[in-house]
């Protein structure tokens, strides 16, 4: 389990998503292929990483989720707005990286309370297994204005989410 101290670092971050070709000195690409390429920011050992996924729908569009990868755990937030078509499929290639690369346990995602397409985002999400986070969570702070979906890679631990 870890700490909500720094949970609230991680949700404070606020994310976006990155679309420069070239990465910084401080990324390193962790996978690569004909869809997807995942490349790590500037993590200092024991510290989380950010991560990038970039997720090619077609020669000109790609799906793109910035991540953070903290103990057992990868962080997500769903940026505002209205989800770019093919974010479905590249949410699903993310899952399945961090399953069977990562390793993590769970996929946290956050968004913000005041959306107006709130209810349409938590039933998409939902559909796709995510289930609701409960206020007292110890991997996630409490936040009034935000809402929290958690993702677990062992079906069976659900119920205790």
């Amino acid at each position: 389990m870890r700490d909500t101290e720094e949970s609230a670092s991680l949700v404070a971050s606020r994310l976006h998503c990155s679309r420069q070709q070239a990465p910084g000195p401080l990324c390193a690409t962790l996978h690569k292929d004909e869809r997807l390429t995942v490349t790590r920011s500037g993590a200092v050992t024991g510290s989380p990483s950010i991560l990038h996924f970039q997720y090619k729908l077609n020669e000109r569009r790609f799906s793109c989720w910035d991540t953070v990868l903290a103990t057992n755990c990868l962080y997500l937030e769903i940026p505002h707005g209205v989800l770019p078509e093919g974010s479905k499929e590249g949410l699903t290639s993310l899952l399945e990286f961090a399953e069977e690369t990562l390793k993590v346990g769970y996929v946290f995602l956050w968004f913000d309370k005041t959306r107006e397409d709130r209810m349409f985002i938590t039933r998409t999400f939902h559909y796709m297994g995510f289930e609701v986070v409960k206020p007292d969570h110890a991997l996630v702070q409490t936040r009034p204005d935000l809402f929290f979906m958690v993702y677990s890679m062992d079906s069976s631990s659900s119920d205790e989410e």
